[in-house]
């Protein structure tokens, strides 16, 4: 007989439960990123936080960059942010906690810091099915049928309704078969009881073939399109030499095609 450990290296769910383990601002805070060191902008009427790539439409604080490489993020660093989280924690003065968390985006020290298998933020990644089903997927179609509140009617990427209607019953009915997925909902009235996996039926191989054409612009079509491409290769079970390099390129083209 011998000891068999365990240990605990991967720590994940949706942003706002994990910034809870790693006792962090989250994604509403001055540095909402657990990955990076992006700062949040507001909007020239202070509602809402936004972490654009370029800053150039919005109000910017002192120490603010303009812009942002996103192939090169100031990313954050697992003793840093340890250095952090003590001198939260160890801080004269509340106020002067309450500053140092706003700068830094950390709260305090995480219970997961006496782990030594946990390393911050690697053993934190983002969840694949919250980042792209719960929150990009929602995102885009709240664009395409102006539901968005940054939409305006006369939007290029905005689908007329009469052409929505169309699409709904499109992939509303029960032609497709069980083995693809479960049934898409009303897109229109009922996004909000979509699951994960309707959201993926949606985005991987309903989306592609029933929004050609729909668009005022190709370009919006082909931005869809390449997503499509990418999340379909994300969810294959093997990936070949080269790969994730390759893929993160793309993405990051998409994101300032999309910005």
């Amino acid at each position: 007989f011998f000891p068999l450990c365990a240990h605990l290296i991967l720590l994940f769910r949706d942003m706002p439960a994990v910034a809870k383990l790693m006792n962090m601002k989250g994604h509403n805070g001055l540095l909402p990123c657990r990955m990076c060191k992006i700062t949040a902008v507001h909007g020239p009427e202070g509602r809402g936080s936004y972490v654009p790539l370029n800053r150039a439409c919005f109000p910017l604080q002192e120490g603010q960059q303009p812009s942002y490489d996103p192939l090169n993020l100031p990313l954050c660093e697992h003793a840093s942010m340890l250095h952090k989280a003590e001198q939260v924690l160890n801080a004269a003065t509340n106020a002067e906690s309450n500053c140092l968390a706003r700068d830094s985006g950390i709260k305090g020290v995480s219970i997961w810091r006496h782990l030594g298998s946990i390393v911050w933020p690697t053993s934190f990644p983002l969840d694949f099915m919250h980042l792209i089903f719960k929150n990009i997927a929602p995102l885009l179609l709240e664009l395409w049928i102006g539901e968005h509140p940054l939409c305006k009617e006369d939007a290029a990427f905005v689908i007329p309704a009469h052409i929505q209607s169309a699409i709904t019953s499109q992939v509303g009915g029960t032609t497709i078969p069980g083995a693809f997925g479960r049934q898409v909902l009303h897109l229109l009235l009922k996004q909000h009881e979509f699951t994960a996996e309707a959201w993926m039926l949606w985005l991987s191989q309903l989306a592609p073939v029933v929004m050609s054409g729909r668009f005022k612009g190709r370009a919006y079509y082909t931005h869809l399109v390449k997503f499509s491409h990418y999340v379909t290769q994300c969810l294959a079970f093997s990936y070949p030499p080269g790969f994730i390099g390759e893929l993160r390129k793309a993405l990051a083209k998409w994101v300032v095609k999309y910005k």
